[in-house]
């Protein structure tokens, strides 16, 4: 509906200009051909009538030349045959000005005031120009306008399609991770593991319906984040430390979902250890109108052969990319103990 509704836009404007450019051609006779400080309406008629011609140039040049030449990239096919109808009418209108300059004579005498400091035919010449190259120019805008509006809505539509697709791949990944949590805690801790289920149900229900239309507010994300590491606690002992902050107040906007979970994925699995001292920190900071998520964990000897480019790192950073374009920022760091992940992005 909007695209047609701009295409209407351009369409009045294109028609609007060409109407006001004939308008002008016409009226200026009136302002301007006069004699004895009158207006000599027989010579403003008689332009008028020269000015008729340049109607059917006109349609000839909109609805034939620039649509099967121009259009076409056919440049020099379009230039000749836009020079050779104007040199035709020119031409043609010469001789036929002859005729009528003699009638005119005839009816009003001799009358060595006549207003008439340029040729009729080179004026029409110079008129068949102006109207010629204004509908080009004109009508090239509009299809180049047309054209950029439809790559923008293919690259949008694509956009859109993968995104769905990224989205899809991160959720199965993280479904089954959690699966295989929970599945740890059935023989041990029964009534955790039924509490741990009902936090995946929830999980579950904000992944699939809750971000339905690609936003969510920005308190259920956190609330996602909290329960999905409260669901991670279970699997460890006390003596883990996983520490958490989040803002307490801040302003509820909308963002993308789903940003924060392969990196928080990606430090459980890689950052955690039941035999050595593990720790994994996430921090989240809103500064300047930023969300600022920092994660780090330690980094275990049988982390040093990590693929840093996994599924759901490339996945998200794809993601990124096509949200924020180059208006964010992730960074990485890995050292012998330690491993941090950065990102920030706009929160307007």
């Amino acid at each position: 509906m909007m695209i047609n509704s701009w295409h209407r836009k351009i369409f009045y404007i294109e028609y609007l200009i060409i109407g006001l450019i004939f308008l002008v051609l016409f009226v200026l006779p009136v302002l301007f051909t006069r004699v004895n400080g009158r207006i000599s309406w027989i010579f403003v008629i008689k332009i008028w009538e020269d000015q008729l011609l340049l109607i059917p140039l006109y349609f000839i040049n909109h609805w034939l030349f620039v649509p099967k030449l121009l259009f076409r990239k056919k440049y020099l096919a379009y230039t000749l045959s836009v020079i050779g109808l104007i040199a035709l009418f020119s031409f043609t209108y010469y001789y036929y000005d002859n005729v009528v300059h003699k009638k005119h004579q005839q009816i009003i005498g001799n009358d060595n005031n006549r207003p008439e400091p340029i040729p009729p035919y080179a004026l029409l010449l110079m008129h068949s120009l102006l109207i010629a190259g204004v509908d080009a120019g004109l009508s090239f805008s509009k299809r180049w306008n047309e054209n950029e509006e439809k790559k923008y809505l293919l690259e949008r539509k694509n956009a859109e399609m993968q995104l769905d697709i990224l989205r899809n791949q991160i959720s199965p990944h993280f479904f089954m991770n959690t699966l295989n949590n929970i599945y740890a805690l059935i023989d041990n801790n029964t009534p955790v593991a039924k509490s741990a289920v009902m936090k995946l149900s929830k999980l579950m229900r904000y992944m699939l319906y809750e971000n339905e239309n690609g936003k969510v507010l920005l308190s259920k994300e956190f609330e996602f984040v909290r329960s999905y590491i409260d669901l991670m606690k279970l699997r460890f002992t006390s003596e883990m430390a996983i520490h958490l902050i989040i803002p307490e107040n801040f302003e509820d906007v909308q963002i993308p979902p789903l940003l924060f979970i392969s990196y928080i994925e990606n430090a459980f699995k890689y950052g955690t250890s039941y035999e050595d001292e593990s720790f994994i920190s996430i921090i989240f900071e809103i500064n300047d109108n930023k969300l600022l998520f920092n994660c780090s964990n330690t980094n275990h000897a049988h982390t040093n052969n990590r693929i840093t480019g996994g599924i759901g790192l490339s996945n998200n950073e794809n993601r990124l990319k096509l949200l924020y374009g180059k208006n964010f920022a992730l960074g990485t760091k890995s050292t012998e103990k330690m491993y941090y992940v950065s990102l920030v992005i706009p929160l307007s």
